[in-house]
């Protein structure tokens, strides 16, 4: 190998290379020397690197936030031929703390350490990485991405497990307000819509569902058929009579159907009509309150079918409804032929003929349960 210059000669003895480049002077052996650290570099950038070829491989590990001293200016930027220098940022991976991955801000995009503004955390979808997925308790994943539920292993039960009630009814000579306690002996309550009293608006007798007590106690703990629903207190047990029930009426507001059960055994079933979705029939539990016949339209509109059947709670989407309280009934409707939607306030409307039955045979107090 031989270079040759413009002012000089060039004058090879043996191994050595002399360059003159005036009388008397030998330049020094400058192109061995740059070789020699240019291969040494590139061996050792070689045994850091690996081989081109080689994968990158992933591990458990998190790789830790960057931090420096407070005050200390960043480092200067790693220069890199192949791409531009890129932030990174931990974000979550999904709407849990854990867990985090590392993701990259694009090419260009200004950073605190170009004296800009620091980019705002990115928003990635809720999507698991594999290694992530040894705890899927971790990742949340979006309705459209999960996996379809594994098939039934067991039938489900066309009915809640059942068990008769114990109901009390007010007294026929008991005609005045009937105080509740939160206790024994205890605080007694207020309710939102005024005191409890022992007959209904129409004058039937008061209706409620025994929590705890036998016969012969003072005090007997009840579920009352009043605002907030579920409202339960304390009354003094002489002024109600007792009976069981066995009678259970179930409303599928999903399937929009009625049954009437006697203990196991199914009575009758129908189609219904349920609440819109701007006043759905909501899921609740209670029991038969009143039952009005409304054959003449004497207790309400045709709409009402020929029974109204009240129950014990009340919509959860209406404060009131025709200037009074917003009570769910079962009740029959003037539209037969559109059972099986989604159209009322509330109210599960069903054909006039199982309405009828279902007033014949379902005594007050019957449990009424409403799944969605």
């Amino acid at each position: 190998m031989a270079d040759a210059g413009t002012t000089g000669q060039i004058r090879n003895e043996g191994k050595d290379m002399i360059r003159r480049s005036s009388p008397g002077r030998a330049a020094p052996r400058r192109p061995v020397v740059r070789i020699l650290g240019l291969v040494l570099v590139l061996a050792l950038a070689a045994a850091a690197c690996g081989s081109a070829d080689t994968e990158p491989t992933l591990t458990d590990e998190r790789p830790e936030l960057p931090t420096s001293a407070a005050g200390a200016p960043a480092p200067p930027p790693a220069e890199d031929t192949a791409a531009e220098a890129t932030t990174t940022t931990a974000v979550p991976l999904s709407r849990t703390t854990e867990p985090t991955i590392l993701v990259t801000a694009p090419p260009g995009a200004p950073d605190a350490t170009d004296g800009g503004t620091a980019l705002p955390p990115p928003l990635l979808p809720d999507v698991a990485l594999p290694e992530e997925m040894a705890n899927p308790e971790l990742t949340v994943l979006p309705p459209e991405q999960l996996p379809p539920p594994p098939p039934p292993t067991t039938v489900p039960p066309t009915a809640p497990p059942w068990q008769p009630v114990t109901i009390l009814t007010s007294k026929d000579g008991v005609n005045s307000i009937l105080p509740v306690y939160d206790a024994p002996n205890g605080t007694r309550l207020a309710f939102p819509d005024g005191d409890l009293w022992s007959y209904t608006f129409r004058r039937n007798r008061l209706v409620t569902r025994l929590l705890q007590g036998t016969q012969g106690d003072e005090w007997v703990q009840v579920e009352l058929p009043v605002r907030p629903n579920g409202a339960q207190g304390w009354v003094r047990a002489e002024h109600f009579n007792w009976s069981t029930v066995n009678h259970h009426i179930l409303i599928d507001v999903s399937d929009r159907s009625v049954a009437l059960y006697e203990g196991d055994n199914l009575i009758t079933s129908t189609g219904a009509i349920v609440g819109k979705p701007a006043t759905p029939t909501p899921a609740l539990a209670g029991f038969l309150v009143e039952k009005l016949p409304n054959h003449s339209q004497q207790n309400g509109s045709v709409v009402l079918g020929d029974w109204i059947l009240m129950l014990s709670f009340f919509s959860e989407a209406l404060n009131s409804f025709g200037g009074g309280l917003p009570r769910i009934a079962l009740h029959g409707t003037h539209i037969p032929e559109r059972v099986g939607e989604a159209l009322s306030n509330g109210c599960i409307r069903i054909p006039n003929n199982i309405v009828e039955a279902i007033a014949q045979q379902a005594p007050l107090g019957t449990v009424v349960n409403i799944v969605a």
